[in-house]
């Protein structure tokens, strides 16, 4: 991993995920389920990369799915990723209210 950028080469992000060759990497990001930042010309992966390879490796093996298929499931975890951000935001801004205020929301969802 380039110390200055964080991101990994090509040749990096294969050695990183065990079932991952180049013309798998090119079929992900063909499909647009990765999507490369650039440095000078080259395609360049963060850690996030490495894991969502890590994702697709499991789908493809032990679903075989098709790359649209595989895009619809990857869009659906990108979705619950930043739902569940919203989650932890919402929680953290709750716990900074007053102790009436959260037992009354905590009443109205139930709990």
């Amino acid at each position: 991993m380039t110390r200055k950028t964080g991101f990994l080469s090509e040749e990096e992000a294969i050695a990183a995920v065990a079932r991952l060759d180049r013309a798998r990497l090119t079929r992900f990001v063909r499909a647009e389920v990765i999507r490369p930042a650039d440095s000078a010309g080259h395609a360049v992966y963060r850690q996030v990369d490495v894991a969502r390879m890590e994702l697709l490796c499991d789908l493809c093996d032990d679903f075989d799915l098709p790359d649209d298929a595989l895009g619809m499931v990857m869009g659906l975890v990108d979705q619950l990723h930043g739902t569940r951000g919203d989650l932890v935001a919402l929680m953290r801004a709750l716990g900074e209210e007053p102790e009436e205020v959260r037992l009354r929301v905590m009443h109205r969802i139930g709990r």
